[in-house]
């Protein structure tokens, strides 16, 4: 049976190349297109207003949307103007986001994150539906603030964590909740379960809630490049010290303090050489064709109802990652 399935690109690659490959996921069958907001890379919100130009139906979702450096009126503005340009295709991920980051922006420790999550979704929703917003908030102070034009069509909230508290605060507020990539099975099934509590303590329906995830993806041949391409990959996710859990939830030893400690010094190639090979398939799906088919049908079964991969690497690897999206959309 075909399911929904996401296409997610990480700031890294030229634009050009991005918005190519964004149109022919979108062929291929993909559902969403998201982009990452890492700082210093490809700006994610500008990245999507592209891929709504060269795209037809797929949904696009800049991500995260860091509460602490973003105004949330200036982020409502851009989010209608790109949903005014193509109603019903524009969606948002909201997370406290990367502590590195956030430390290099001025922001040294982010307080009372779940207060200032509920605040920022609060404020984009009534801007957009064309309130004047009076909000006393934790970060940003709103004295009367609204829009002069409105979305035709709901722009739904994800909220993009793994901590507990926040992901129930998801759970019980938002539109869907969104897992990071390189996250265990075992941990991926304990983030859904944390979000399903938030959504029983409201008394909401499990299906309001859409759980998606990004799955790191890399398809070879013969797997052996694949799983040197996410090697590095998840090197770069464990610069955050938040990932200390998911880190320890594999039963194999993971210097996780030294990958931080050579991210920090900006050499990545060294803190992928950290992470050992047969760790990959344990936070990743990478290998072989049917390899990377019985991975992502894992994290599906293991609560993701929207995997979110990525297409990179060579022609021969992006084709045959672009054939395993066909199978799981039925596109």
């Amino acid at each position: 049976m075909a399911v929904r399935l996401g296409m997610r690109f990480d700031g890294f690659d030229d634009v050009r190349e991005t918005i190519e490959v964004a149109e022919a996921a979108e062929k291929a069958g993909a559902d969403s297109i998201w982009m990452a907001e890492h700082l210093g890379y490809r700006e994610a919100s500008v990245s999507c207003m592209a891929f709504l130009m060269k795209t037809q139906r797929a949904m696009v979702l800049p991500t995260a949307v860091m509460p602490y450096l973003w105004h949330p009126t200036p982020t409502a503005m851009q989010f209608a103007t790109m949903a005014e340009l193509a109603p019903g295709r524009v969606g948002i991920a909201v997370s406290v986001g990367n502590l590195l980051n956030l430390r290099e922006s001025g922001v040294a420790k982010p307080e009372k994150p779940v207060r200032v999550i509920r605040e920022y979704v609060e404020a984009l929703r009534g801007l957009w539906a064309g309130e004047t917003m009076n909000q006393d908030g934790a970060v940003w102070k709103l004295d009367g603030a609204r829009l002069a034009f409105t979305p035709k069509e709901p722009i739904p909230v994800f909220v993009a964590s793994t901590g507990p508290q926040i992901l129930r605060l998801a759970g019980r507020i938002a539109d869907g909740v969104l897992f990071s990539g390189g996250l265990s099975l075992e941990f991926t099934k304990k983030c859904a379960a944390l979000a399903d509590e938030g959504v029983s303590q409201a008394g909401r329906k499990p299906e309001e809630v859409r759980k998606a995830g990004f799955v790191y993806f890399a398809c070879s041949e013969d797997g052996t490049t694949a799983i040197e391409a996410n090697r590095r990959k998840i090197a770069f996710l464990f610069r955050n010290p938040a990932q200390a859990e998911n880190v320890q939830s594999v039963d194999m030893p993971i210097d996780h303090q030294a990958i931080m400690d050579k991210v920090r010094e900006r050499d990545l190639e060294g803190a992928s050489q950290l992470i050992p090979p047969e760790a990959v398939q344990q936070f990743t799906v990478a290998g072989t064709p049917d390899e990377c088919r019985a991975g992502l049908q894992a994290y599906i079964d293991a609560g993701v109802d929207e995997p979110v991969i990525e297409v990179s690497g060579t022609e021969e690897e992006k084709r045959l990652a672009l054939e395993v999206i066909r199978e799981f959309t039925g596109g």
